[in-house]
């Protein structure tokens, strides 16, 4: 029986070589690509391996993991995890972003679908994280537009349907967004304010 292989960089990082060397072993079944290196290297071995899948082989949840984890989800980059051992009193201790995938150490899991699993769980995290964005801008956006609709709707007696036409014909005419508009609105409010 053949295994296909893939040529996706995979970079193995572990805290005992015995590990990192077995861990490769494993993968070498299904990947072409596979770089091991320690903690001080993963950033270098990151940023030269594009589109890269990074396992981590760790004893238990320390620091140095939630480094990892923390760097992994700063470089955008997959992340599947591997513990020894996980008590009670660790759990406290693993980071608490839902962007990885952690296993036990001790599975006899062929590692290859849980690496193509912790890439979707990361692209849905990037996902996630772009809409949160787009929502967080738009609500910034909103925030602007009603400041400004209130006043108009003081200055110049509008109800709220007629400062809301103001702000968008003001718009389309020069052709800003309308939360342009009511920054300009604002600002200018404020200057004659100050003045």
């Amino acid at each position: 029986m053949s295994l296909s292989t893939t040529s996706q960089p995979v970079i193995v990082c572990s805290d005992s070589i015995s590990d990192q060397a077995g861990l490769s072993a494993k993968l070498a079944l299904h990947y072409d690509h596979i770089v091991a290196c320690q903690l001080v290297q993963l950033e270098q071995m990151v940023g030269r391996e594009k589109r890269s899948t990074v396992v981590v082989s760790w004893r238990q949840p320390t620091a140095e993991l939630r480094l990892i984890v923390e760097f992994c989800k700063d470089k955008q980059v997959p992340l599947l995890v591997i513990l020894k051992q996980l008590n009670s009193n660790d759990i406290n201790r693993l980071p608490e972003s839902n962007d990885f995938v952690i296993l036990p150490f001790d599975s006899s899991f062929d590692l290859k679908p849980w690496i193509e699993y912790s890439v979707q769980v990361r692209e849905k995290s990037i996902a996630l994280q772009k809409e949160i964005h787009q929502l967080t801008s738009k609500l910034e956006e909103r925030k602007w537009i009603e400041k400004a609709k209130g006043l108009l709707m003081r200055m110049h007696a509008l109800d709220e349907e007629n400062a809301y036409r103001v702000l968008r014909s003001s718009a389309m005419q020069s052709s800003l967004t309308m939360a342009q508009v009511a920054k300009n609105v604002i600002h200018t409010f404020d200057s004659i304010s100050a003045n």
